[in-house]
């Protein structure tokens, strides 16, 4: 990849970063106000895994408007997000890695995690304001495509991490010849 190449790809990663911050704090944090609590859990996707009782007691805390938002935001603004992040992975991994093809797997299957545990976290919400209960199957799957979405995500980080470390060590050679 020649030069020209290379700093349109780090620009758009950039870019891409601003993105991702910004549409983090500014359009999550704006939707998520509706179903906030001070003091108390405002996700069960930013938890590595939970439980049934977890699950009940974020449910219990709120009320039917705030269950109803939650389940908004995650069906809308939080199904975003994945497009967001996944794009900027994406483009961080063509800059820092030569094979990034071959890793760009672990972003994508982020993604599908984080769209899965939204689907079923909706269907917990769907099915408490129903029935007042959840089904411990619901819970399971959502708990572990929770944990499968932060595995990925680590490992996304680590193959980052990964690519800088190999940037630095061949600037470095580079630099002493």
């Amino acid at each position: 990849m020649n030069l020209k190449a290379k700093t349109k790809i780090v620009y758009l990663a950039l870019a891409l970063s601003l993105i991702m911050v910004l549409y983090a704090q500014v359009i999550l944090g704006h939707f998520s106000k509706c179903f906030y609590l001070s003091g108390e859990s405002n996700s069960l996707g930013l938890t590595f895994g939970y439980s049934y009782a977890d699950v009940l007691h974020f449910f219990q805390l709120r009320s039917t408007e705030q269950l109803q938002c939650y389940s908004h935001f995650i069906a809308i603004w939080d199904g975003i997000f994945p497009l967001v992040y996944t794009a900027m992975y994406l483009a961080w991994m063509r800059y820092l890695l030569p094979n990034w093809r071959l890793w760009s797997i672990l972003p994508l299957l982020h993604m599908l995690m984080d769209w899965a545990e939204n689907y079923f976290e909706i269907q917990m919400v769907n099915e408490y304001l129903t029935n007042q209960t959840i089904s411990d199957v619901l819970v399971a799957a959502g708990s572990t495509l929770t944990m499968l979405k932060w595995i990925l995500s680590f490992l996304t980080y680590g193959i980052l991490l990964y690519g800088i470390l190999h940037k630095l060590i061949a600037y470095i050679k580079h630099r002493k010849n």
